[in-house]
């Protein structure tokens, strides 16, 4: 018994925790080593001393006293503390708990104190507050960034809506009417003029394609660009590119070599896109090559889940510190204007939107890119490689909006309605559309095949459309008062117009226009400018549709 009582004092008084035990006077009357240790003391100047030496309250807390009174009185259990050691400047935070002894015939009515030392989880809990406000400050200010950023995107998303539809406004009409005078008055016109519209009309194409680029651009930050996929063959693809590039190959020597995997399988893709990306990279090889020089087109798969196509020149390569940067928009590699020395000429210039939609493609059917060359040397030609990687089973899905825009694409050439084949009854066609010029060129496409009709208010769309009860309604989301997409929501509200076809003509190309187009209720979508045949195409499908719709009725 002697010996457990012994053990028990051993462990008491060696335990890494201060004890001290006081008298309702405070005078300590017991301290354990571990107390006197935190006290830098001795025992005997412990022993006997007032608490109030060695303990004080923390700023704002009640006085020492008060709380040795509350736990006196079992009113207060636990608390934090400052200790004083002697001869010591810095205080020790402590955590304190008490228990009070009740007298017996040894001593008198007594109170435990148990403390350790928690300084340092203290100095930690103050750095983790700290942190944690200046966290709550710095996602405060993202909070604000992020809602700053989402107005500027919207702003430019706006932006990039009313520039697309007021730049390809007046190219409809450009594109339209010199086309129309290429196909239909070649005798009537001098062949110098004839010429100058055939450069108008290439122009326009230009154009039109650095519009749709800086479009597609947008599409990919905004993660918004939308696939077609089908099994095609890559190969095929990067054959046809390299045919329509050929002219400016054979002018300048160059030669394009092609390594085909034999019996390639074919990819899950969008075909104009991966053509997109051909011709970007193709077209990139020719101008930054020397004449009479080779690229070499490479395409594999083999014992591999994936593509792997590598395009390579031998031009001036790309400097070392720049190939990070040039699949960024509107980036140029810094020595585009020195492509040439006394025996080869190089093309440069450009965009710079090539590669970052090249990119944004890759990426958006789960591949990746990447370039490998030496850098930059006087008097050499290190080339490029551009490497893209593909997976052989792509799980990519039609996007649904991309999916009614293309919808008939796929399908054989139309033919007229039997309805109105070998009848002088003619389709009625009604324009809502302010464009007048563009309006007019459609009208002379349309002419000799259908009726049309033509208003330039969503007001005076609907009362013709409830008047005449047209085969096809063509309108553009921009008229004045009343918007398109709210006319063709009344539309298809009203017993007599709903099921008369209806296609969006308009040049807004950004896809959230095309989603409410389609979420407001029309059946297509016609981009301007648009060519001859893909609106009358267009047309007859429509056409075609509410035939098949009247059959099941």
């Amino acid at each position: 018994m002697q010996h457990n009582i012994s053990l028990l004092a051993h462990i008491i008084d060696h335990t890494p925790i201060g004890i001290v035990v006081i008298g309702k006077d405070h005078c300590i009357t017991y301290s354990n080593n571990f107390a006197i240790e935190i006290f830098n003391t001795s025992a005997e100047n412990v022993l006997n001393a007032k608490i109030g030496e060695f303990f004080s309250e923390l700023p704002g807390e009640g006085s020492i006293e008060e709380i040795l009174a509350l736990m006196f009185n079992s009113e207060l259990m636990e608390t934090n503390i400052l200790v004083h050691p002697k001869s010591k400047k810095d205080v020790i935070v402590c955590k304190l708990n008490s228990f009070f002894i009740s007298a017996n015939e040894h001593y008198p009515d007594s109170l435990a104190l148990i403390f350790r030392d928690i300084t340092q989880e203290t100095l930690i809990n103050e750095q983790i507050e700290k942190k944690n406000l200046e966290m709550a400050k710095m996602n405060s200010e993202l909070i604000r960034s992020n809602a700053e950023l989402k107005k500027v995107s919207d702003l430019k998303s706006n932006f990039l809506s009313i520039a697309s539809h007021e730049l390809k406004t007046p190219l409809t009409s450009i594109k339209g009417y010199s086309d129309i005078i290429i196909d239909n008055m070649k005798e009537k016109i001098d062949s110098g003029v004839y010429r100058m519209i055939e450069s108008i009309s290439r122009a326009a194409d230009r154009l039109h394609k650095v519009v749709n680029n800086i479009l597609d651009v947008t599409r990919i930050e905004q993660k918004k660009l939308r696939l077609k996929p089908e099994m095609v063959d890559l190969g095929s693809i990067s054959k046809d590119c390299l045919d329509e590039l050929s002219q400016f190959s054979l002018k300048r020597g160059i030669t394009f070599v092609c390594d085909f995997e034999n019996n390639m399988p074919l990819f899950y893709g969008d075909k104009l896109r991966m053509q997109q990306v051909f011709t970007n990279l193709f077209s990139n090889a020719l101008k930054y090559s020397p004449d009479g020089s080779v690229v070499i087109v490479s395409i594999h798969s083999s014992g591999t889940e994936r593509f792997h196509i590598i395009v390579k020149d031998h031009g001036i390569g790309i400097d070392k510190n720049e190939q990070k940067n040039i699949f960024d928009p509107f980036y140029e590699v810094g020595n585009a204007t020195k492509h040439s020395t006394d025996f080869s000429k190089f093309m440069g210039g450009g965009t710079g939107l090539g590669l970052s939609i090249v990119k944004g493609v890759i990426e958006r059917h789960g591949g990746k890119i990447w370039v490998e060359s030496e850098g930059v040397k006087e008097n050499a030609y290190p080339g490029s490689e551009f490497h893209i990687i593909l997976p052989l089973k792509s799980e990519i899905s039609w996007d649904d909006d991309e999916t009614k825009m293309h919808s008939f694409d796929n399908s054989t050439n139309p033919k007229e309605p039997d309805s109105i084949q070998n009848t002088e009854l003619k389709p009625k066609i009604l324009f809502i559309d302010s464009d007048r010029e563009a309006v007019e060129i459609a009208r002379m496409v349309l002419e000799n095949a259908f009726e049309t009709i033509v208003a330039e208010t969503g007001e005076t769309g609907l009362a013709l459309a409830f008047q005449h009860r047209p085969s096809v309604i063509l309108m553009d989301s921009y008229l004045p008062m009343m918007d398109g997409y709210r006319v063709c929501r009344i539309l298809r509200t009203q017993e007599e117009t709903r099921d008369i076809p209806i296609a969006f003509f308009s040049a807004g190309t950004q896809s959230d226009e095309i989603q409410k187009c389609f979420a407001s209720g029309a059946d297509d979508f016609i981009v301007k400018p648009f060519s001859a045949r893909e609106l009358v195409d267009k047309i007859w499908r429509l056409l075609m549709k509410k035939k098949e719709v009247d059959t099941f009725k």
